[in-house]
C-alpha cells in the first residue's frame, strides 16, 4: 500500500506542530521519522493513522483520501501501535490480541477458527505463547508493548504505523521488533528515538525538526555530522560498526 501526505499541518490553537510536510512511502517500504522531541514526528504519525484531523492538506492510502475512510475500513487497512500501552482492562493476553479480528468480522458474530489461528500465530512472532492466558494486569511494560503489537499483527492489514514501539522493550526484543517491521511485507512507518536502529532497520529516514522535514534519503545520507548538529544540537561522528552497520558517536553538545 502507497502512502502519500501532502502539504500536510496540524496543530493546536496558537500553535503549529506539523508545517506543510509532504512525504511519500512505497508499497512495501519501512520508513523511519526521526528527529527530537517536539519536531512533530509522533504527530504526524497520527495524522497518518487518521487519528487526528489536518488543520490543512492530505492523506491518501493507494490515492484514497484516509477522510472518506470508516473507522471500522481504517481498522482494516491499518494498523497504530502507540509509544505506551495502558489500560484498566481485567483482559487476557490472547484476548487484547483478539481485538484485532474486530474489524474483519461481522458485529453480531463471534471468534471462529480462522480467527483463533491469526492469533495464535501473532502471539507466537512476538513470543507471548506462554502469556496467552495471563491477564493484562499482570504483564510488564515490555510484555504490554509486546501484546499490542501482536494485536496490531492480528489485524492483517496494509500498513503498520509504529510510535515509538521500542520504548519499554529489552535490547533483545527491541532487535527482534526492528527485525519483523524491516521484514514484513507491509507498508511500514515507523517514529523513532534511537538512530542507531533507524538507521540499522529502515529502508529510508525521514528527519523532522520544528514541524517540517529537513531530510528525506538513506541513512547515510540524513546521518551526517552537519545535521545532527543542526537538529540535535550534538557534535557527532559517523561511522560503521564491526557488523558494517552505520554508527552514530556523540562528542558532545553544541555549546
Amino acid at each position: 500500500m502507497r502512502i502519500q501526505v501532502e502539504h500536510l499541518s496540524w496543530g493546536v490553537p496558537g500553535k503549529t506542530i506539523v508545517n506543510g510536510v509532504d512525504l511519500v512511502v512505497g508499497d512495501g517500504e519501512t520508513v523511519g521519522l526521526i528527529g527530537p522531541n517536539g519536531s512533530g514526528k509522533s504527530s504526524l504519525l497520527r495524522c497518518i493513522a487518521g487519528l487526528r484531523t489536518p488543520t490543512g492538506g492530505v492523506v491518501r492510502y493507494d490515492g484514497a483520501d484516509i477522510a472518506s475512510w470508516s473507522a471500522r475500513e481504517k481498522a482494516r487497512q491499518l494498523a497504530f501501535v502507540e509509544q505506551t500501552a495502558d489500560t484498566d482492562s481485567d483482559l487476557r493476553v490472547s484476548e487484547v490480541v483478539m481485538l484485532g479480528r474486530t474489524a474483519h468480522r461481522s458485529r453480531w458474530r463471534g471468534p471462529d477458527a480462522a480467527d483463533h489461528e491469526v492469533v495464535a500465530a501473532a502471539l507466537d512472532r512476538l513470543g507471548l505463547t506462554a502469556l496467552a492466558d495471563r491477564p493484562w494486569k499482570q504483564l510488564s511494560g515490555g510484555e504490554r508493548q509486546r501484546t499490542h503489537l501482536a494485536r496490531a499483527l492480528a489485524q492483517r492489514t496494509s500498513a503498520l504505523l509504529l510510535d515509538e514501539p521500542t520504548n519499554h522493550l529489552d535490547v533483545r526484543h527491541q532487535l527482534e521488533l526492528m527485525e519483523l517491521a524491516s521484514s514484513t511485507p507491509q507498508t511500514v512507518v515507523v517514529a523513532l528515538h534511537d538512530l542507531a536502529l533507524a538507521a540499522r532497520y529502515c529502508d529510508r529516514l525521514v528527519l523532522m525538526h520544528g514541524g517540517t522535514v529537513v531530510a528525506d534519503g538513506p541513512a547515510a545520507d540524513v546521518l551526517t555530522a552537519p545535521l545532527l548538529r543542526a537538529v540535535f544540537d550534538v557534535e557527532a561522528e559517523i561511522g560503521r560498526d564491526s557488523l558494517g552497520h552505520l554508527a552514530v558517536g556523540y562528542r558532545e553538545p553544541v555549546r
